[in-house]
């Protein structure tokens, strides 16, 4: 009796124990029936299906993303090398997921000859600071959810200006997304739009509302006539050459890039290196932030702010490779191609130069 009593504390034990070494990692999810891992999966993100269909065909999804995820990681070749993992676009198709969140993006034509070119002057960017991280400073606000809108390019907007708006006068306030989907008349709101003429929207209009005056409702409005210009910017300017020249001004404060974002659907950390860019394209599909820059284990990134939630990448920013332009004439899917960056008269004097 006393045997079998043993027997059974010892049993109780090694299952416990296998649980705990079951529990999904962000390296793999092999230790988990996919039919459990996929109900904590609709926990953790709120998903819920009108029907058994249709939750159905998004396990089947699931399962293939959830195949790919365990395929690609075993193949990593760093610690510091990206990794995926259950995103909150788990349940997503590939085809599906870039018809919702990514569009192609026209540069316009009249980009780089805006006559508000910035460049640098090799005594401003010397001795940069090892590593910068806007975070740290008190100049980014929280990673918000545009939804199925894509209005990256207006969170985009809103975040340089919030980060030139603390750095220049101490006060971080989180700016209407929304007012820019409403009332810029040179982009298609929720059907996409380029952070120039965003910027060229704020300054014509003599300032941006405030989230809390001018709350985000992910759907296209109708432009409020009562919206406050509670932070204004001076201009806008476009950095090229070099990018050291890139670097230099994100030492300065968060700057407006686009890259090619067609193959971070379930991206959860780490240092993406462009495995789906073309190393000479200048494709974009995505506007984010840059917030910051460092280096891990011989790797050299960029901090970059997203907006698709917390839910998805690290905590909603992406880790992507620089220092590559031997490779990468453009940046890692294109960052370098073409970033932007407001500016304010108070903030005259921190400019190497304009022209």
């Amino acid at each position: 009796m006393m045997m079998s009593k043993l027997f059974l504390v010892l049993s109780v034990l090694v299952l416990l124990t296998c649980l705990s070494f079951g529990r999904p990692s962000e390296y793999g999810h092999e230790q988990l029936e996919e039919e459990v891992l996929f109900e904590r999966w609709q926990k953790e993100h709120g998903r819920e299906y009108g029907n058994q269909e249709e939750k159905a065909k998004r396990f089947q999804i699931f399962q293939r993303n959830l195949r790919h995820i365990n395929e690609l990681n075993a193949k990593r070749k760093s610690p510091t090398q990206h990794r995926l993992g259950l995103t909150k676009f788990a349940d997503m198709s590939p085809e599906e997921f870039h018809k919702t969140y990514l569009k192609p993006i026209q540069t316009p034509s009249n980009f780089f000859n805006s006559g508000k070119l910035y460049k640098t002057h090799d005594d401003d960017c010397q001795n940069l600071p090892h590593s910068v991280d806007w975070r740290d400073k008190g100049a980014v606000t929280q990673v918000r959810d545009q939804g199925q809108c894509k209005s990256d390019w207006a969170f985009s907007v809103s975040g340089a200006i919030e980060g030139l708006n603390k750095i220049v006068t101490g006060n971080l306030v989180t700016l209407s997304v929304q007012e820019l989907v409403d009332c810029d008349p040179a982009s298609h709101g929720c059907a996409g739009g380029f952070y120039f003429n965003a910027f060229g929207y704020v300054i014509k209009n003599g300032g941006i509302d405030t989230e809390a005056n001018y709350p985000y409702i992910a759907k296209n409005g109708t432009c409020k006539e009562n919206a406050q210009k509670v932070v204004s910017i001076d201009n806008l300017l476009v950095v090229v050459g070099p990018e050291e020249a890139l670097l230099c001004r994100v030492s300065k404060q968060p700057v407006s890039v686009s890259i090619d974002a067609t193959g971070l659907q379930l991206y959860s950390g780490g240092i993406y290196g462009g495995d789906h860019c073309s190393k000479n394209s200048t494709k974009a599909t995505l506007v984010c932030l840059i917030v910051g820059y460092g280096s891990v284990g011989g790797e050299d990134y960029w901090i970059v702010k997203n907006s698709w939630g917390k839910g998805w990448g690290d905590k909603g920013y992406l880790l992507i490779k620089r220092n590559v332009s031997d490779e990468w004439p453009h940046g890692v899917c294109a960052i370098n191609a073409a970033p932007g960056f407001p500016i304010k008269k108070a903030a005259s004097s921190r400019l190497s130069a304009a022209i």
